[in-house]
């Protein structure tokens, strides 16, 4: 499930050299970013800043997870690192803080709990591999459901990464983003190719869909990501049609915004949406390497993010999350790993 064999030659090596090994061990720990460095926010100075950088992880010692000291010890051998993203898209964050990250890279899932110090990573479904987890969402018992676009499935594990049910095989043609919705006890699934939503109770059951190609009201060309509001308002990241649609909880559609362009409140690669608790709309622009913030009624407030390696700079943003603190968990997918934002108060 979350390790890798090692073959049977290393393990003499390994014993024999344990101890002259374990004085260096602390080497290997991935350093903390320094408290020293410059703090970064948006809109720049003069302006009042709204959102702060807070930090970058490409794998669990980012967030304080420790490798046990037989892990280093394999790694340094085989040359391999066991714990970290290939190519991460989908990302969730549970009431408690425990992250959630699909890994098309690695066809795996990665759960990273800093509270416990633990990390899994989950590759299979029973006895099904993984080929490519795209979307990820949990419900408030700690299930997982991942959203696999090669086999065409939603997979549930329970919280310890054991495979519970699968389900939506015969409805979906290229599943790509999740989200539970845990007041209704709904999973909302983007079907990509299927251009609609459909919607599961929590133990596969359908209870509806809505949508179909076009680009009218309520038609979708290639739609990637959704998220439900506490309200029950569902919005949708309407790919090909450069846009955001809304709708009800029963598929009724409420409004949209976006359209075409390469400057700042247009759209031309559009991937994960989310909102905050002030109600401001986040669209993750993955050829501008930005993050775009909207009211409501559309109109952009803020961009943060640009091109580039460094802290607060994407190559290929995908998914997104914010928390109940609002707390803005961002997907760099080419860059291989997740940055982390916060949204500041006004006063």
């Amino acid at each position: 499930m979350s390790g890798r064999p090692v073959h049977s030659r290393y393990l003499a090596a390994i014993c024999l050299v344990a101890a002259v090994f374990f004085t260096s061990c602390a080497a290997l720990d991935i350093v903390e970013e320094k408290q020293s460095e410059q703090a970064i926010y948006w809109p720049q100075p003069p302006d009042e800043p709204r959102i702060q950088y807070v930090k970058a992880i490409a794998g669990p010692e980012d967030l304080g997870i420790k490798k046990g000291f037989f892990k280093k010890l394999v790694e340094f051998f085989t040359g391999r690192e066991e714990e970290g993203f290939a190519k991460p898209y989908g990302i969730a964050v549970d009431v408690v803080g425990r992250i959630y990250v699909s890994d098309t890279g690695d066809s795996s899932y990665h759960v990273l709990d800093p509270s416990d110090g633990k990390y899994t990573r989950i590759d299979e479904f029973k006895d099904q591999k993984l080929r490519s987890p795209i979307g990820i969402a949990v419900d408030k018992a700690g299930n997982v459901y991942v959203s696999d676009s090669e086999l065409k499935t939603i997979f549930c594990f329970d919280k310890a990464g054991k495979g519970v049910r699968s389900f939506g095989d015969k409805d979906l043609k290229r599943p790509a983003g999740l989200f539970v919705d845990d007041k209704n006890g709904l999973v909302y699934v983007v079907d990509t190719l299927g251009h609609k939503i459909l919607v599961y109770d929590l133990l596969g059951n359908k209870k509806q869909e809505f949508g179909e190609r076009g680009d009218g009201d309520g038609q979708f060309n290639y739609p990637t990501n959704v998220w439900v509001d506490r309200d029950g308002s569902v919005l949708v990241c309407d790919s090909m049609n450069f846009r955001v649609q809304m709708f009800d909880g029963g598929g009724k559609f409420l409004g949209k915004f976006g359209r075409e362009g390469n400057s700042i409140g247009t759209f031309a690669k559009p991937k994960g949406v989310a909102m905050d608790t002030q109600g401001h709309i986040y669209v993750v622009e993955a050829l501008f390497d930005a993050v775009q913030i909207f009211d409501r009624k559309g109109q952009v407030l803020l961009s943060f993010g640009d091109s580039g390696y460094d802290r607060g700079e994407f190559w290929l943003p995908a998914g997104i999350w914010i928390d109940g603190n609002d707390r803005i968990y961002v997907v760099d997918s080419y860059n291989q790993r997740v940055q982390i934002f916060q949204l500041m108060r006004k006063g």
